[in-house]
C-alpha cells in the first residue's frame, strides 16, 4: 500500500512538471502554488489530478507514464479549465467526477491510437473531454447549463472567485510594450487566466527551470506576435491574447522532444504561420458549434511536425533527443557530449585482431601495396625497442610478430581458410599466391574481414564455424606477398581474396598508452589491444549489491546497484541521487547522473567517470562530460541563452593511472577555451574490496562493498 501512495503522491506532483514539459520537482510544486492564485481552479486542477492518478494506480497503468506524470497533465489542464468557465455548485463537482473517468478513456485510447507512431498526443484527450461537456451545457434546461458566450476573454470566466486582480490591475502594467504584455498573459493562458501578474510568475519559473525553453518560447511568440500585426489585427473578431500561448506551446515542445539546436529554434519559427493559419480555421470551424478552439492548433500542427521529422530517411538536424532529459539544456548537453563520446555505439564493435601492443607499419593509403580500391587496409608487425625482430632477423622465427595469435575482430561464421602455402624467406616474397595463407569471416550480408599471410597449418577454425569477437583463428606468419612477417588486415563486402576494402573503425583500444574509444589507426600508431573483461573487484559491479560510502562532507550513505530497461544504476539511498554506468572491454564508465550534487555519490561520478579497470601498463584517457554535470559559475545561466547557437563552455575529464596504480583525474570546466575552474582527485584501492578517493579541498571519501 504504502508503494502505491508513493506512486500516487509522485504522479500527481509531476503532473505539474508537465504543464511546462518539465520532470523537475521544484517547478511542480511552483506550478501548484501558481494554480491557487485563482483557489477554484487550483482546488479543481488537483482534484482532476488526483482522481485520474489515483483511477491510472487502481488500473496498474505504465508505472513509468505514472510516475512521470504523462497520464496526470490532461487531468490538472481539464481541472484548470472547468474551475475557470464554470461556477462552484453541485453541478461542477459532479462534472469533475464524470470528467476524470472520460478522461481516462479518452487518454487510454489515443495511447493505442498513437502508440504505432511514437508521438505524444499531447493535450488531445483534454480537448475531447471538454468539448463533451461543453456540448452538454448547451442543453437549455438542464442542471448544467451555463450561458458560455464568446466575450472578449474568449470563455476565460471567472465566478465569484477571490483573486490577485488587484495586483493584475495595476498602473505598472500600462508601462509594458504590448508585445510584453502580450507574451505574459498568453503565458498565464496556459492556465486558463488572462492575468500580467501571473504571467510574470510563469515566465521568471520557466526562465529558472530553463533558460532555453524561455529563448524559445519568447522568440517564437516574438514571430507570431509580428505575423499577426502583419495579417491584420483581430482576424475574426479574435484577440492575439485568446491564442497566443499555442505558440507558447509548441515551443515548449519541440524544446523538450528535439536537441535544442539552431536547427530547431528554427523550426520552432516555421510552423507559426501554420499555427496562425490553424487558429483561425479552427475557431471559424468551431464557432459553428459554439466550442472554443483552446489549444487544437498547438495539437494538430506539432503532432504533425514531429511526425514530418520521423519521416525522414536521412540524419539531418534537428534531431530527436535519444532520452528525453530532465531540461532542453540536459537534453542539449547530453546528446553533444555523448555525439562524440558514444560514436563507437553507432558501428558494430569490432576489436583489434590481436593481443597485446602491436605497430602499423602500413595503414591507409599506404606507400607499397595499400592504394587505389584498396586503400583500407592495415599491415600490423610488434615491435620491441624500435626493432621487428631479434638478433640478426635473418630468419621469420627473429620477428616478435611471428606465431602471435590472430584473434576474430567480431562475432560471425568462417567462410574461407586458405591454408597450405609455406612461409617465405626473409626479404623473398611469393607473388604467385599473394594472400598466402588466410581466413576470411562473415559477419553480415555485405560485410567480411580478412586475415591474411597466416603461418602454415596453425588454423584452429575451420569454414562454416562460427566464431566469437576475440577467437583464436591462426598465427602470424609469412606465406604469399610478404617480405617480413606481418598480420595484413582489411574490412570488404565479398569473401574472396583481393576484393576491395571498406573503411571501418575499431573501438576500444590503447594508443601510446591513450585510450581510443572509436577510431582508425594510423601509419606508426603502436596500439594495444584491450584484452576482454580483466576487471578488477571494486568496479566489478553486479545486480543487487550494496556498498557503503563515508564523506567528511556528507557523511555515511548507503549504495544499490539496480537495473531498469536494461541499464544499470547506482542508487543512493539517502538523497535518491542515480550514476548510470556500463561495463564493457575492460571498460567502466559512468554514463549520466541524476539527482542532488550535495552528495558522496556525485563525486564518485566525476573522481571516476571512466576507468579502465584491465590489470597492466599505466594508461591515461581525456573525456568530455556533459556541461549540466558540472556547473560552476554565474556565467551557466547566460551561456544556457546562447547554447542551442554554440556551445562556448566546456567540462573535459582526464585520467590517468601511474605504477602505483593509483588513479589521477581532473575536470576542469573551460570558457571560450579558457579554464575557469579546475578539481582533482585520487582514487586508490586500500583493499580488494575498498576504494579511496581524496579531493584537492582534503575531503575524502570511502567506498566499502559488502
Amino acid at each position: 500500500m504504502k508503494e502505491y501512495l508513493n506512486i500516487w503522491f509522485q504522479s500527481v506532483k509531476n503532473s505539474y512538471c508537465s504543464l511546462v514539459f518539465s520532470r523537475d520537482s521544484w517547478v511542480g510544486v511552483a506550478l501548484f502554488v501558481v494554480t491557487f492564485f485563482y483557489p477554484l481552479s487550483g482546488l479543481c486542477g488537483l482534484f482532476c489530478g488526483i482522481m485520474v492518478n489515483g483511477l491510472a494506480v487502481a488500473f496498474s497503468m505504465d508505472r513509468f507514464k505514472l510516475t512521470n506524470g504523462i497520464y496526470g497533465f490532461n487531468a490538472v489542464i481539464l481541472g484548470l479549465a472547468l474551475g475557470a468557465l464554470f461556477p462552484p455548485n453541485m453541478a461542477l463537482c459532479y462534472m469533475l467526477l464524470v470528467s476524470s473517468v472520460l478522461l481516462l478513456l479518452l487518454m487510454a485510447g489515443f495511447e493505442t491510437i498513437f502508440a504505432k507512431t511514437q508521438l505524444p498526443y499531447l493535450v488531445f484527450p483534454f480537448l475531447c473531454c471538454l468539448w463533451f461537456l461543453l456540448f452538454l451545457t448547451q442543453q437549455k434546461g438542464g442542471d448544467l447549463f451555463i450561458d458560455c458566450v464568446l466575450g472578449d476573454h474568449f470563455g476565460m470566466l471567472s465566478f465569484g472567485e477571490y483573486s490577485l486582480s488587484d495586483i493584475s490591475d495595476h498602473p505598472i502594467w500600462l508601462n509594458l510594450p504590448d508585445v510584453i504584455s502580450e507574451y505574459l498573459i498568453s503565458l498565464s493562458s496556459v492556465l486558463f487566466r488572462q492575468d500580467i501578474f501571473l504571467g510574470l510568475v510563469m515566465a521568471i519559473i520557466l526562465l529558472f527551470y530553463s533558460r532555453i525553453a524561455f529563448l524559445f518560447t519568447l522568440t517564437t511568440h516574438l514571430f507570431a506576435y509580428f505575423l499577426y500585426q502583419t495579417f491584420g489585427c483581430e482576424l475574426f473578431h479574435l484577440p492575439f491574447s485568446c491564442f497566443g500561448f499555442n505558440f507558447i506551446l509548441s515551443a515548449l515542445a519541440l524544446s523538450c522532444y528535439l536537441v535544442p539546436s539552431k536547427s530547431a529554434l528554427f523550426c520552432s519559427w516555421m510552423i507559426v504561420p501554420v499555427e496562425l493559419l490553424a487558429v483561425f480555421a479552427s475557431t471559424r470551424c468551431l464557432a459553428y458549434f459554439y466550442l472554443p478552439a483552446f489549444s487544437l492548433a498547438f495539437c494538430v500542427v506539432t503532432v504533425l511536425f514531429l511526425s514530418l521529422l520521423k519521416r525522414r530517411t536521412g540524419s539531418c538536424a534537428p534531431h530527436f533527443s535519444t532520452f528525453l532529459e530532465r531540461t532542453p539544456e540536459d537534453n542539449l548537453y547530453y546528446n553533444q557530449t555523448n555525439a562524440t563520446r558514444f560514436r563507437w555505439y553507432n558501428y558494430y564493435p569490432f576489436s583489434l585482431p590481436f593481443y597485446g601492443e602491436w605497430k602499423v607499419s602500413q595503414g591507409v593509403d599506404g606507400a607499397y601495396t595499400h592504394q587505389g580500391l584498396w586503400r583500407d587496409a592495415f599491415d600490423f608487425v610488434v615491435e620491441v625497442d624500435g626493432k621487428q625482430y631479434q638478433g640478426d632477423g635473418a630468419s621469420v622465427k627473429d620477428y616478435y610478430c611471428y606465431g602471435k595469435p590472430v584473434l576474430a575482430p567480431g562475432d560471425g561464421t568462417v567462410v574461407w581458410v586458405e591454408d597450405g602455402v609455406d612461409d617465405n624467406l626473409i626479404g623473398a616474397s611469393n607473388k604467385v599466391q599473394n594472400w598466402g595463407n588466410y581466413v576470411v569471416v562473415k559477419h553480415w550480408d555485405g560485410f567480411y574481414s580478412l586475415m591474411a599471410h597466416l603461418k602454415r597449418d596453425s588454423f584452429l577454425c575451420e569454414v562454416g564455424q562460427n566464431v566469437k569477437r576475440g577467437e583464436e583463428l591462426a598465427l602470424c606468419g609469412n606465406s604469399g606477398f610478404s617480405p617480413y612477417p606481418h598480420l595484413h588486415f582489411q574490412f570488404q563486402a565479398s569473401p574472396f581474396a583481393g576484393t576491395p576494402t571498406i573503411p571501418y573503425p575499431f573501438v576500444n583500444y590503447m594508443k601510446s598508452g591513450a585510450l581510443v574509444s572509436c577510431g582508425v589507426p594510423e601509419e606508426g600508431d603502436s596500439l594495444t589491444a584491450m584484452e576482454g573483461e580483466t576487471m578488477r573487484s571494486p568496479y566489478c559491479f553486479y545486480l543487487g549489491q550494496e556498498m557503503s560510502a563515508t564523506s567528511d562532507l556528507y557523511g555515511e550513505e548507503s549504495w544499490c546497484v539496480v537495473e531498469a530497461y536494461g541499464y544499470s544504476y547506482l542508487w543512493n539511498k539517502k538523497s535518491g541521487a542515480k550514476a548510470w554506468f556500463a561495463i564493457h572491454d575492460g571498460i567502466f564508465e559512468f554514463q549520466r547522473y541524476e539527482g542532488t550534487k550535495r552528495c558522496a555519490l556525485y563525486h564518485f561520478f566525476l573522481s571516476n567517470y571512466k576507468v579502465i579497470t584491465k590489470n597492466g601498463e599505466p594508461w591515461s584517457l581525456k573525456e568530455e562530460m556533459p556541461l549540466s554535470v558540472r556547473r560552476v559559475g554565474w556565467w551557466d545561466f547566460l551561456l544556457d541563452l546562447v547554447a542551442p547557437m554554440g556551445l562556448l563552455s566546456k567540462n573535459i575529464f582526464e585520467a590517468k593511472e601511474t605504477h602505483s596504480a593509483e588513479l589521477v583525474a581532473t575536470v576542469s570546466t573551460c570558457v571560450m577555451g579558457r579554464l575557469v575552474n579546475q578539481i582533482e582527485y585520487r582514487t586508490t584501492r586500500v583493499e580488494s574490496n575498498r576504494l579511496e578517493v581524496k579531493c584537492t579541498d582534503g575531503s575524502t571519501l570511502c567506498i566499502e562493498l559488502r
